[in-house]
């Protein structure tokens, strides 16, 4: 047996992963304006794991993510914008497998508007998030942001998965 095939090895790096992707997290606690930006780049600690070990790995890998990161991040509408969206790396491959174009763009703004509509919600009406609901227009203006950023980060993912695929994938798995 390799030793990329090994548990253990899977096991840390997936682990070591995880990792990455709740201190992300927990820097939106530190530097407010990463509300939104961390749970994204903590979603990209999970392109190793989905590249070496498929899926599977990938989601355990983000459900331990998302689970330290609403045990342990003090900034919960960034956990829960992790829960709701970090998996989305995992979900972007068969998204992309869609013949055609038109329709592809449309089920991801589908997802993406589904998820911060389900997010909106629970923040706003069960986590008791007043501010958003008082703030309804700035909501507004938040809920189209965070959309174009997700097309902006659909387009970063693809460039991110070559950039590792030629660079940095021999450095992290020797």
């Amino acid at each position: 047996m390799s030793k990329q095939q090994s548990p253990a090895y899977r096991l840390a790096l997936c682990a070591m992963m995880a990792a990455v992707a709740v201190v992300l997290m927990l820097s939106s606690s530190l530097i407010p304006i990463l509300t939104y930006t961390a749970p994204i780049l903590a979603s990209l600690a999970l392109l190793p794991v989905l590249s070496e070990f498929g899926r599977k790995y990938a989601w355990l890998t983000w459900g331990v993510a998302a689970l330290l990161a609403l045990l342990l991040c003090t900034d919960r509408e960034a956990a829960f914008f992790f829960l709701f969206i970090g998996y989305y790396p995992i979900v972007k491959p068969a998204l992309d497998r869609i013949p055609s174009k038109a329709l592809r763009l449309c089920s991801k703004l589908a997802l993406f508007t589904l998820v911060f509509s389900l997010l909106f919600i629970l923040l706003t009406f069960v986590m008791g998030l007043e501010d958003m609901r008082n703030e309804l227009l700035l909501s507004a203006l938040v809920y189209f942001a965070l959309i174009f950023i997700m097309l902006v980060y659909d387009r970063l993912y693809e460039r991110l998965t070559i950039l590792y695929q030629k660079k940095y994938r021999q450095k992290l798995i020797r």
